[in-house]
């Protein structure tokens, strides 16, 4: 299975890969992923509509989302769409056993994710613990 740290590269690069882009409303550009994460505000947690439906091996790559706001407040997204099939079911694989694990929902683990992968792009330094342990389960070490 897929170290947090792995995720965590694997789906920044997945990201970064994303731009430039434009919104679609008042045409602030997004130059990169640090320029997004410094420029918009998310909108709740991230969602895997797969995860959501206990689908673990998705016919396509398309199912998780996170959407944030523009400045002009035009909401905006950025996918998993793309990032390819196999890889997509390893990281479904991860966040499934992840959440389990945590006692947490899967967007829970996402926005964890999020938040690691904001801190790097603007130069923190990513915690790479995991998200605080909810449920009766015992934590991970």
């Amino acid at each position: 299975m897929l170290a947090d740290q792995q995720v965590i590269q694997i789906v920044r690069a997945h990201l970064e890969h994303q731009f430039p882009r434009r919104c679609s409303n008042c045409g602030t550009e997004f130059a990169s992923l640090a320029g997004w994460v410094r420029s918009t505000t998310h909108c709740g947690e991230p969602v895997s509509y797969d995860a959501d439906q206990g689908d673990w091996k998705p016919p396509d790559e398309e199912g998780t989302m996170a959407l944030a706001n523009c400045s002009c407040g035009t909401t905006l997204a950025i996918s998993s769409r793309g990032i390819g099939l196999f890889t997509m079911w390893r990281l479904l694989r991860w966040a499934r056993k992840r959440s389990r694990e945590r006692g947490i929902t899967v967007s829970q683990l996402l926005a964890w994710l999020r938040g690691e992968i904001d801190r790097q792009v603007l130069g923190g330094q990513s915690s790479v613990q995991p998200p605080p342990h909810q449920g009766s389960r015992s934590p991970l070490k």
